[in-house]
């Protein structure tokens, strides 16, 4: 991937951090995008730059379509290119679907699904004049199996499923691949105080066939995978990564 640039939204912690190491590693120049905690976003750059890499920390609020507009505008100025997006960046409310209040509909509704359609949107014109693109949207299981705790989440997921397709089907003949990765139960900071209760754990591990939860690396190698040309050939497609939760 040498010479090729990574925007990763909501890069600066538990999958996204993950998946920027694993493509800086791969040779791409990375962009972490944040929306808080700057000092987690500048620590990761310094540590891929420690590693021989490129990386940069990017603030934007992506659920703002101005905000993506200058985030791709500061990218370029610096680097000329996105050859790699990863809409990674999420948000999950828990709650029965009789207490959910507009506001947070909307707020896991415009973070989960319209910020990635306009990223992707906005990164797919110079993907399509340069001949070349990777579009990697971050999932769940969820966009199949009810949650049981969000359904705007799930909603949300299932959007994105959909968005893969559409997309693929208009851009993949410009050299532009497009797929989904549909992650399982993963130890990320999202879930880290669900599965501190053990009753909740074993719960959760008990609807896994392989019998155990996954980690960040697992999806980042995936994310590395389909962002190579050696996944030229794969788009449009939601690749579950889940030990089996989705059977």
């Amino acid at each position: 991937m040498k010479n090729k640039t990574a925007l990763i939204t909501g890069g600066n912690g538990g999958l996204g951090a993950a998946m920027a190491r694993e493509l800086a590693a791969s040779g791409a120049r990375v962009v972490i995008n944040y929306i808080e905690q700057p000092e987690k976003a500048e620590a990761m750059c310094v540590s891929i730059q420690s590693a021989g890499g490129e990386a940069m920390a990017v603030r934007a609020d992506i659920s703002d379509l101005a905000q993506i507009e200058a985030m791709f505008d500061q990218v370029e100025a610096a680097w000329g290119t996105v050859d790699i997006l990863v809409n990674n960046a999420g948000i999950e409310i828990r709650r029965p679907a009789l207490e959910f209040c507009e506001a947070d509909y909307v707020r896991i509704l415009d973070t989960n699904l319209k910020a990635a359609f306009f990223c992707a949107r906005r990164a797919l014109r110079g993907m399509k004049e340069r001949g070349w693109g990777r579009v990697i949207n971050i999932s769940s299981v969820h966009e199949i199996k009810p949650t049981g705790w969000s359904i705007p989440y799930s909603m949300s997921k299932a959007g994105l499923a959909m968005m893969t397709r559409e997309m693929a089907f208009e851009f993949s003949k410009f050299g532009i691949t497009i797929n989904s990765i549909t992650p399982g139960a993963i130890r990320t900071d999202i879930n880290r105080e669900v599965l501190a209760d053990p009753a909740y754990e074993a719960k959760v591990l008990a609807k896994i066939p392989a019998g155990f939860i996954g980690d960040p690396a697992d999806v980042a190698a995936l994310v590395a995978f389909l962002a190579s040309d050696r996944a030229r050939y794969i788009t449009g497609a939601s690749l579950f990564i889940d030990g089996g939760m989705a059977l």
